[in-house]
């Protein structure tokens, strides 16, 4: 279900984006560090935005992957200490 919202949802996004792109024809001209371009507005709208998404993505991807693995090491803890305490409680067999 919420690969389905996922999908959904990114969907909808690029088709507003393209949507404002395409109403944007006028040529500019881009200067980055390097060199400079002239583009159309729309065209540039749409590179920054998909440069937008895989950094957006990308950044999400590093904290959610963080998480899962410190996750799995307090899932590990937990364990242990339980068998800790069942160790510690059970009756010795004397």
């Amino acid at each position: 279900m919420k690969y389905i919202l996922g999908v959904v949802i990114a969907l909808a996004i690029i088709i507003v984006a393209i949507t404002i792109g395409a109403n944007n024809d006028q040529i500019i001209t881009f200067s980055y560090i390097i060199a400079k371009s002239d583009l159309r507005l729309s065209s540039l709208v749409a590179i920054l935005f998909g440069f937008g998404l895989i950094l957006g993505w990308i950044i999400t991807g590093f904290f959610y992957i963080k998480l899962r693995f410190k996750n799995i090491a307090l899932n590990h803890r937990v364990k242990r200490q339980a068998q800790q305490i069942n160790e510690l409680t059970l009756p010795k067999d004397e």
